[in-house]
């Protein structure tokens, strides 16, 4: 556990307190980030951020936070360059952060300015600003214009050579090309600018330091980087088009990163500018969330570049030399705010473009982690500036020279507490790193040229105006003399007595004056000799190099050639490395996602089998306890068919004892009629085991003679079977629910034999799955009637289970077959005169066991057939 003390001392260093000591250095300068709090939307909202001094902020936790419990409850303390209030204006934030870029960028330096916070807190509003409260960036563009507007260059003077440099041409080259643009002017042009952004004249105070002797151009472009991929804003294609193509991040001959491909164009002014603007801002990927009405769906980069060379001698024309451009560029990045899901609820789209967002940030806080570990330390661990392209595009001003600005944008409000404090530790971060101061060089002054060459053409050039107008002409111009004998004569008056002393003098001035211009010219002999071999020296040396530098040129043009030539291969070859890396990640999503599938139905699967085999086991001991149940009762059937044989066997005896004694009584062996034992046992031979006996006359129902049957009392007889309703034949009628699926039609059987079901459904046809898929039915009976071989009317019933299925349906196990059968009573069959007695009904039912498959015949199985005879009464 730690101390008090050293978690206090712990929270004290989170504050960037190197940045202070990085202000000392001369060499580097630290990342300067400056913190704007936007205003509360509602009046009920609850801070959690207070401002205590200009440059601190302190941070409470609420309780509703994630981190309350991490945190312990403890504030934070984070230091800024400057902390700007809800109450500050676009014009205060302009001054404290962006002027000193655009100076710098006037001056030749680089500059990069981002702002970071979290979706919702203002990014884009500190950055574009309104209508009538304009922000950093057209601010920037009027006060470039208004500083550099008398100095700058004709179109087309500087042109790009699309490798992140410029060429220069000449005037008539440059008016040519203006006039190729004046036929391509389209009339119908649409204006794609926001005039209340532009602010009026005289709001604009001009940047003091502009060197006079330099000629100027503007170039811009805009880029956005969605979904890790770079896409140019201004490419030609229909306003409003968002199918852009891909491009590509490259190195230029300085080591700078650049977009190659990108469309730069020139601008004269501010109101060109701000078109070219809003014509990428209709392109910008902007969408609705939880968080924000308008939320920027990619990382937006605005950059302008100023292109400044020097005038020649005479401060009129631009040297024609590349070595002697200056190029400075002004980046103004607005980052897509970071977000949680589970506040967004993004989804789809929505969600992968949250994920790539949150991952370049993560990988630009990495990038500064380990500068911030690489200066402190000394180490030389690599910057993984590659794993994202806003950090691939800006690894020169954090590795070379440069101007950086950070804006933390940030919501105090309570509900953002925990997004606020990852943005508040990233800023801290940022603010320990240094880079590089850049240095400035006045290039006209390292050729030998001096300063103030174009303001003294232009007095010049007054001057010689005035001369050539009519009232100056009598002017006196005293030139001067170029080469000078002496000093004037001396006084020629020889009136005096010093006449003879003024001759000698005379003389004397003279003899020096004749010296003096022999001297002169032989100097101007010696001169011009010295400068005629100097003449031809050059003229040699000339045609040398023209030579030279006609060869030259041939293997100048031959390699632009072939450079030309391996950048299309190389573009090409790019091109198709990224369309496959991209067909490759689709691939890899739908292969993976084809593995989740799998895995879900092979989930489903095993969930499938493991159902079958517990409807298996279950079917298997149902049918094990039928089987038992048969086998039981065809031993009782057995044993019944054993005591029946026995029974009849002593039947047979009692008749023969009683035959034999009736004989004896007699004492003749005259032929009788058939006695009752010989009835009895034809009428036992006609039953077989397994069928209903047919009811037998009342004469025939005991075994004793005609002589006891008549003695018999009337009362101990058996009558005839009757049928009670009341216990009417029911085996289908379990207490379970049945669905009763019968056709529209049936012919009533009118006997005690018809099955009658208790909480059943009757339907006539299935018209859908929940008829049997539900709760409340278990049993399932198919009823259909038919004719039969004999013309007779016959009734099956296909009893079965109805089973729930894995896919939320049913299915029916059938199980058993019912048949029932009515013959008419007048029938005349060879049954019927076997059969005493008066005339009968004959009902039949017949009933099939099949377990495990539906029946298609009746005749297909086993049948148990019962035939019960009953009286008409």
């Amino acid at each position: 556990m730690k101390s008090a003390k050293s978690k206090q001392r712990l929270n004290e260093m989170r504050t960037p307190a190197r940045s202070k000591q990085n202000l000392v250095s001369g060499d580097r300068d630290p990342v300067y980030v400056f913190c704007r709090l936007r205003p509360m939307q509602r009046d009920a909202d609850v801070p959690c951020v207070k401002i205590l001094s200009p440059t601190t902020v302190l941070m409470s936790p609420p309780s509703t936070a994630l981190s309350y419990r991490n945190e312990n409850n403890k504030t934070m303390k984070y230091t800024f360059k400057e902390v700007f209030p809800p109450e500050t204006s676009q014009q205060e934030v302009f001054d404290k952060v962006a002027l000193p870029l655009v100076e710098g960028l006037i001056k030749g330096k680089n500059g990069l300015l981002f702002t970071y916070g979290v979706t919702g807190s203002g990014k884009t509003f500190t950055m574009t600003g309104e209508p009538n409260n304009c922000g950093i960036l057209p601010r920037c563009l009027n006060i470039i214009f208004k500083t550099i507007n008398d100095y700058q260059a004709h179109k087309y003077v500087f042109k790009p050579d699309k490798m992140n440099m410029f060429d220069i041409q000449t005037e008539a080259e440059a008016m040519l090309e203006r006039q190729q643009e004046l036929h391509k002017f389209k009339s119908g042009r649409k204006n794609n600018s926001n005039p209340d952004l532009a602010m009026s004249s005289t709001d604009i105070t001009k940047i003091e330091g502009l060197n006079e002797d330099n000629q100027y151009a503007v170039f811009v472009t805009y880029v956005e980087i969605y979904n890790n991929s770079v896409f140019d804003l201004l490419e030609d294609g229909p306003p409003i088009t968002k199918n852009l193509p891909v491009k590509i991040i490259r190195e230029d001959g300085s080591h700078n990163m650049y977009v190659h491909g990108v469309t730069e164009i020139e601008i004269k002014s501010a109101d060109e500018a701000f078109d070219a603007f809003y014509l990428g801002l209709k392109r910008k990927r902007m969408a609705h969330t939880n968080l924000n009405a308008e939320s920027s769906r990619s990382h937006s980069v605005f950059t302008i570049r100023l292109v400044q060379a020097p005038v020649d001698a005479e401060g009129e024309a631009v040297i024609q030399n590349k070595k002697f451009l200056s190029v400075s560029q002004l980046s103004l990045v607005d980052l897509a705010g970071s977000e949680r899901t589970n506040r967004t609820k993004n989804t789809g789209q929505r969600l992968r473009e949250a994920g790539n967002i949150n991952k370049s940030l993560m990988t630009l806080r990495t990038c500064l982690e380990l500068l911030r570990e690489n200066q402190i330390s000394g180490a030389n661990n690599m910057v993984p500036y590659r794993e994202s392209k806003i950090t691939h595009l800006f690894k020169n001003f954090f590795e070379g020279e440069g101007q950086v600005r950070m804006i933390v944008c940030a919501n105090p409000r309570a509900e953002d507490y925990d997004e606020t404090l990852q943005v508040m530790r990233f800023a801290e971060l940022a603010a320990e790193v240094e880079v590089t101061k850049a240095q400035v060089t006045d290039i006209g002054a390292t050729i030998g040229l001096m300063s103030g060459r174009r303001k003294a053409n232009r007095l010049f050039t007054t001057a010689k105006e005035n001369l050539a107008r009519p009232e100056a002409r009598d002017l006196e111009l005293d030139l001067g003399l170029v080469y000078s004998l002496g000093p004037d004569f001396p006084n020629l008056e020889l009136k005096s007595a010093q006449a003879a002393h003024i001759t000698k003098e005379l003389m004397a001035h003279l003899e020096m004056r004749i010296n003096r211009r022999e001297a002169l010219k032989r100097s101007k002999a010696l001169k011009d000799e010295r400068f005629r071999s100097s003449l031809l020296e050059l003229e040699k040396e000339t045609l040398e190099l023209r030579s030279e530098n006609l060869s030259l040129r041939g293997q100048l043009n031959a390699a632009e050639q072939r450079i030309r030539a391996l950048e299309d291969r190389l573009t090409a070859t790019e091109n198709a490395s990224l369309t496959n890396q991209r067909k490759l990640t689709e691939i890899t999503e739908y292969t993976s996602q084809l593995k989740r599938e799998l895995q879900e139905k092979d989930l489903l699967l095993n969930q499938n089998k493991l159902e079958k085999e517990k409807q298996k086991k279950i079917l298997e001991r149902k049918y094990n306890n039928k089987i038992a149940a048969e086998h039981e009762k065809a031993r009782e059937i057995h044993s019944e068919n054993e005591r029946l044989k026995n029974a009849k066997k002593e039947q047979e005896k009692i008749l023969m004892v009683i035959d034999q004694a009736l004989k004896g009584d007699r004492g003749d062996n005259v032929d009788y009629p058939k006695s009752t034992g010989d009835v009895a046992a034809q009428t036992t031979r006609d039953f077989t085991p397994g069928s209903t006996p047919r009811a037998l006359p009342a004469h025939l129902l005991t075994p004793f003679s005609a002589a006891q049957t008549r003695d018999t009392p009337a009362s101990s007889r058996r009558g005839i079977a009757v049928a009670n309703p009341r216990h009417r034949r029911s085996l289908s009628a379990d207490g379970r629910g049945w669905v009763e699926h019968a056709p529209n039609k049936i012919v009533p059987m009118g006997t005690v034999m018809k099955p009658s079901i208790v909480n059943s459904k009757i339907v006539n046809k299935l018209k859908s799955v929940k008829d049997i898929a539900n709760s409340k039915t278990s049993k399932y009976c198919l009823i259909s009637q038919e004719q039969d071989t004999d013309g007779e009317l016959e009734t099956k019933l296909y009893k079965g289970d109805v089973v729930p299925t894995c896919g939320g349906g049913a299915q029916v196990i059938f199980n058993d077959v019912e048949m029932l059968k009515q013959f008419s009573p007048t029938r005349e069959s060879n049954q019927s005169n076997r059969t005493s007695g008066p005339s009968c009904a004959r009902h039949s039912s017949k009933k099939r066991d099949t377990t495990h498959s539906p029946p298609q015949t009746p005749s297909n199985a086993s049948k148990k057939q019962r035939i019960i005879m009953l009286d008409d009464d």
